[in-house]
């Protein structure tokens, strides 16, 4: 058995052989001393970097680690139910203005989601970057990879906002709308089509501060874009009678409302110095940050192409199956959503601990990632199976409907346990840089998911198969994720020392 303490830089390395100790005493008495010095330097660490102001605090000892998840959880958690919140709101207002107007502006958003997403790759790479810089307490280092990928993401958007804008006739007709709901939509995507640099601009600001491990300030900048919207929602679209282009022009402002706010607090909080802003990303930054692009592309497609032949197995079982279908996704997808703060937080934490070359300290926050997963996923999963058959009534009062979503759910419910685990191995990963991982073993798992989905319709498995399909997909990514982290390639394995 062995104690290692390793860090990098001018920290010293500290290695307890057991077998070196004669006895039990000894092997106290050292382990005593080793515990001392270490809380010591802990110590000397938490008082340096208060001293110095730095964004992201000491790593907590081993007895803090709950303490540490929950900062990040908890406001991680509270951000989550803002943006459905604020959708169902949209929606009702919206809806007010009548069927075809509902009906263009959620074809809109659909096509400006799908079109932005593509590029969330700037979170992932802009995290571990800064959480390097910080944790050898270069803030002016964090502040440059920051700026570089802000320009990086101002660029990409003023491509994406003219691309949506001259090309938005034809991406909407490509879902063959009726002509009153595709002129909207269409008026619509261009209003919104202006907020790209803004959406890309928010993935680095994100990045950023789970770098430094901050989740509070995202949640108060979600706050302040969310309360713009629905303010210019009511003067524009109830008030001032603007239409489908208020909505669009709340939307658009809220975002970069979210925007200001964030690169504000970036500057307050010492991630962004404003003497870096003319510093421009050289050729190298941009080939470094476009280069995960690819894989994550890779990623998000495969994901899309999974849940449309979802869409299509249950579209070909009946409107009542496919009513079923969109009730099931969306009790799966608000549980995923809450799901997803665990892979925030494990990505956040473990670009810290590997910036500083503490693995040891990442494993224990995995580990416990994984046990505070288990167990939220397992109370979501009795929730899901009692109320199976109560849940699906908040959508429908159809009880054929209810009954074809109850046969689905307890196959959801099953997967439960799991799912928070997933996202915590998949946050991990990601807090490691592997994104090129992730995304090989993301069109793997589809495959093996859609070679599953062309033996529902022959087999007759009905909405259960095709939820267990989905269900194989997650299963696959976790087992994937956990073979990585367990084999000596593992991002955060800690080399045996020489006995």
């Amino acid at each position: 058995m062995q104690l290692q303490y390793q860090r990098t830089g001018s920290s010293p390395t500290v290695i307890n052989n057991s077998r070196s100790i004669p006895n039990n005493t000894g092997r106290q008495f050292l382990g005593q001393i080793t515990s001392a010095q270490l809380r010591h330097r802990s110590q000397l660490r938490a008082l340096e970097k208060a001293d110095e102001g730095e964004v992201a605090e000491a790593l907590p000892a081993p007895d803090g680690v709950d303490a540490e998840i929950l900062r990040l959880l908890i406001p991680a958690t509270l951000a989550v139910f803002l943006d459905p919140a604020m959708a169902l709101i949209d929606t009702v207002i919206v809806g007010r203005l009548g069927m075809h107007q509902l009906g263009a502006v959620g074809l809109s958003n659909m096509v400006f989601f799908f079109v932005t997403v593509f590029f969330s790759f700037l979170l992932v790479v802009t995290t571990p970057r800064v959480a390097d810089a910080l944790a050898m307490n270069n803030r002016r280092e964090a502040s440059k990879a920051t700026i570089h990928n802000l320009w990086i993401a101002g660029a990409i958007g003023a491509g994406l906002s003219a691309f949506l804008w001259f090309n938005a006739p034809r991406l909407i007709g490509g879902f063959n709308p009726t002509a009153a709901v595709a002129a909207l939509a269409v008026r619509h995507l261009r209003i919104r089509s202006l907020a790209c640099p803004a959406a890309l601009l928010l993935f680095v600001a994100n990045g950023a501060f789970r770098g430094a491990r901050d989740t509070k300030t995202p949640l108060a900048a979600g706050v302040a874009q969310n309360f713009v919207n629905l303010s210019l929602d009511l003067v524009l679209v109830l008030a001032l009678g603007v239409g489908v282009a208020g909505a669009a022009t709340a939307a658009t402002a809220a975002q970069y409302t979210g925007a200001a706010v964030m690169l504000y607090m970036m500057t307050r909080k010492d991630l962004l110095v404003p003497a870096d802003m003319g510093s421009l990303p050289p050729p190298k930054q941009w080939a470094d940050t476009l280069k995960p692009g690819i894989p994550f592309a890779f990623c998000i497609a495969a994901v899309v192409t999974a849940l449309l032949t979802a869409t299509n197995l249950a579209t070909a079982l009946g409107p009542v199956a496919l009513a079923a279908h969109t009730i099931v996704k969306q009790i799966v997808d608000f549980a995923m959503a809450i799901f997803g703060t665990f892979s925030t937080v494990a990505q956040s934490l473990v670009a810290t601990c590997l910036g500083k070359g503490d693995k040891a300290e990442a494993q224990r926050y995995v580990k416990r990632l994984l046990q505070m997963g288990v167990s939220v996923g397992c109370v979501t999963a009795t929730a899901i199976f009692l109320g199976r058959n109560v849940l699906p009534q908040l959508f429908s009062p159809d009880p054929t409907v209810i009954a074809a979503a109850a046969t689905a759910l307890p196959v959801v419910a099953a997967s439960m346990p799991l799912a928070p685990c997933a996202l915590s191995l998949e946050g991990t990963v990601l807090g490691a840089s592997q994104i090129t991982w992730v995304g090989g073993r993301t069109v793997l798992s589809a495959a093996v998911a859609l070679g599953f989905f062309s033996l529902v319709g022959s087999q007759g498995w009905g909405l259960p198969g095709v939820w267990a399909g989905m269900v194989l997909l997650v299963i696959c990514n976790a087992l994937l994720d956990a073979w990585l982290l367990l084999s000596k390639h593992s991002p955060i394995a800690i080399k045996e020392a020489a006995l």
